[in-house]
């Protein structure tokens, strides 16, 4: 006699799996991205506030003399960080995952077949907000939401250094590190921030340069699962593929003066949440973030465009 079997999911624990672990997934994938892993990151930021940066100039006396004399001028500044919140809306309907899921429990067996359904759909909306912020941090406009990114910040009327454009190779990166100010090329938090169509051709221009000793090509990041870098010859400079920074611009400058704003302390800040909702009988995903950017001292930087 052939036996039935009746296949069905068991939801009934969604909306605890995803405050136990959803948050947490998102936050990592967060500050996993290119930008607020080199950038220093403001972790309580709502709406718009200002950060302070502080510089002292030092002028040296004869230390032969008696006498206290104050010889040093202190300057705070401060770097306006605007942010936007986004949320994202996703309804699912558990019966239409039939065909490309495993029930989630097999109750009706000797053996519990358990499948990660709610990992994988948490997972996924997580790696794509993370993306989405990467992007925005980057190309966001004023005009078309609420914060200026890095692209328009870092332009001629705000004080940066530009030089023109050309596809990136051995000798136009170095072009671009030759123009980075004087009073910051000695910092070792320096970068130069590229898209992934201008890294495969800067890591080309390389590989076909038969002068350079590439034994050292890059930090082995790439076997731990981080991003792409490979460095500059002759420098300690990174030069990083981003998937925010726009075609034919290319970044370079004091990474850790980018100032990257998230709040990551409100409930609702960087969160997102999963629940079978029983009376419309589907699943419902809300997700939220809340991020912004502002820049230090943008005439430290040197942009090709």
């Amino acid at each position: 006699m052939k036996k039935n079997f009746k296949f069905d999911y068991d939801l009934t624990a969604l909306s605890a799996y995803s405050r136990e672990v959803a948050d947490e997934m998102l936050l990592k994938d967060v500050l996993g991205l290119t930008l607020p892993r080199y950038a220093s990151v403001r972790a309580n930021i709502r709406g718009s506030e200002k950060v302070p940066f502080m510089t002292n100039e030092l002028f040296f006396q004869d230390g032969k003399s008696c006498g206290f004399n104050s010889s040093v001028t202190t300057s705070i500044d401060q770097v306006l960080i605007d942010t936007t919140t986004e949320k994202i809306n996703l309804e699912l309907c558990p019966y239409s995952l039939y065909d490309v899921f495993l029930t989630e429990a097999l109750r009706q067996t000797n053996i519990q077949e358990q499948v990660p359904f709610e990992t994988q759909l948490i997972q996924d909306i997580s790696n794509r907000m993370a993306n989405r912020m990467e992007t925005q941090l980057f190309q966001a406009t004023a005009a078309g939401g609420d914060f200026d990114g890095v692209d328009t910040l870092l332009v001629t009327g705000n004080g940066v250094n530009q030089i023109a454009y050309s596809a990136a190779s051995v000798d136009s990166i170095a072009a671009l590190i030759e123009n980075i100010p004087s009073n910051v090329i000695h910092r070792d938090d320096l970068a130069v921030m590229v898209n992934y169509s201008d890294y495969r051709a800067y890591v080309n221009s390389l590989r076909n340069n038969s002068t350079l000793n590439l034994f050292a090509f890059d930090d082995a990041g790439a076997m731990e699962g981080s991003e792409f870098v490979v460095y500059a010859p002759g420098t300690r400079i990174p030069v990083i593929p981003s998937v925010g920074v726009p075609a034919n611009t290319i970044y370079a400058g004091p990474a850790s003066y980018i100032q990257v704003g998230l709040n990551t302390t409100d409930s609702n800040g960087m969160t997102i949440k999963a629940f079978y909702d029983e009376g419309e009988d589907v699943v419902k995903v809300i997700g939220r973030m809340t991020y912004g950017v502002g820049i230090f001292d943008i005439a430290s930087f040197v942009v090709a465009r």
